[in-house]
């Protein structure tokens, strides 16, 4: 099944056409198949230090505070520059007050979206350590029933032989 576009198949189906009058072959890849080879998020190194530490800072600092202190560099007309600023601010308020409220909720959600994948991450981390004790175990067992198979293997040989020796009359001892 193709994933690619229709001009795109359409070209590479007559690739392989052409390449089919000259008796060679051609295996294209679809776009889909190069795309995931190349840029697959499994290429990414993943650091899960890295990863609960920006979740972390997300979380701290996903509100803006639309009033910030009001401050003048100007230190002489700080008394003037101040007040007016305030004023210019409660102007201006009905437009930028809505959307600090719809950003504030944005990077709520992603805040949440984020905390809920490092429990993800979390959670898969625990259960990949289960896994791994599971999988130790697995091969002890393994181990020992294959050491117990041997000894049966040998305890057979070893009635074989001795039932051979009865069968040609000797002494099985």
């Amino acid at each position: 099944m193709s994933y690619n576009s229709p001009e795109i198949q359409k070209f590479l189906d007559s690739a392989k056409e052409e390449a089919k009058r000259s008796s060679g072959s051609a295996e294209l890849m679809t776009f889909s198949d190069f795309w995931a080879e190349k840029y697959s998020a499994n290429d990414l190194n993943f650091s899960k230090g890295v990863f609960l530490g920006d979740v972390a800072a997300l979380s701290e600092r996903s509100q803006i505070n639309y009033y910030k202190e009001l401050t003048s560099y100007h230190r002489g007309f700080s008394a003037l520059v101040v007040p007016v600023k305030r004023v210019i601010r409660k102007l201006m308020a009905f437009l930028f007050l809505p959307v600090v409220a719809e950003q504030n909720e944005v990077n709520l959600a992603v805040s949440r979206l984020f905390t809920q994948l490092r429990s993800y991450v979390n959670c898969d981390s625990a259960a990949k350590n289960e896994r791994s004790v599971k999988e130790l175990e697995l091969e002890r067992k393994v181990r020992d029933q294959q050491g117990a198979i041997e000894q049966l293997n040998a305890k057979i040989e070893e009635l074989s032989a001795k039932l051979e020796a009865m069968e040609k009359g000797g002494d099985a001892k």
